[in-house]
């Protein structure tokens, strides 16, 4: 199992396999303040989170972690992605200087790799922190809760191995992973989940 930094953020693990919203007296404001935004972003502003995932560099191997954007990438239903890179312009003058420009016909949201930020789900009219969607949603998007408060993510990497758990290359499609699977696979590699981690769970796909 190899730790391995990455730019995906930890959070708690749940108890329970089944889990409903805490009303909002117990989980508001976030332990990070009334007004805060980051949520568990929060742990890059301690320098330790970030010096922890340094130390374990050896070779200095960078591991990509998102898809080439491309029309074989993966989608949400019937989205589509097409990218066409087109001549558009050639200056016959002296200097003969020429532009090309890049199309792009897609969906921006569930279209390969993505980042999404809190304004994204909504329990009721309530988001991450409380911030209630009639209050931060307008025509032209929303007022709080955007991909911009994300900071720069450097931390220790976690692979949590669901499929090597499981004795398989690859779950199966309709394979539920549970609250249970990752603790296991925590247990099995000897691993333990600090503040900042950031979390990969490999299914093998």
């Amino acid at each position: 199992m190899k730790r391995i930094a990455a730019a995906l953020l930890a959070v708690p693990l749940v108890a329970a396999a089944q889990w409903n919203v805490p009303p909002e007296s117990q989980r508001c404001p976030s332990k990070w303040g009334a007004g805060d935004e980051r949520g568990s972003g929060n742990h890059m502003k301690n320098p330790e989170v970030v010096l922890r995932g340094a130390r374990l560099i050896k070779t200095g191997e960078v591991i990509e972690l998102g898809y080439v954007l491309g029309p074989g990438m993966p989608f949400f239903g019937t989205r589509i992605f097409n990218l066409h890179t087109k001549r558009t312009f050639m200056n016959t003058g002296r200097n003969t200087r020429g532009s090309n420009e890049e199309v792009v016909t897609s969906e921006i949201g569930q279209v390969g790799t993505q980042f999404d930020g809190f304004a994204h789900q909504s329990h009721g009219d309530s988001l991450y922190n409380c911030f209630k969607i009639s209050e931060t949603a307008t025509r032209s998007g929303f007022t709080r809760l955007g991909v911009q408060n994300a900071p720069t993510f450097f931390a220790r990497g976690v692979l949590i191995d669901v499929a090597g758990l499981k004795g398989v290359e690859m779950l199966g499609d309709t394979y539920e992973i549970t609250v249970a699977d990752l603790q296991q696979a925590l247990q099995r590699e000897n691993l333990k989940l600090l503040p900042g981690d950031a979390v990969i769970i490999h299914t093998g796909w």
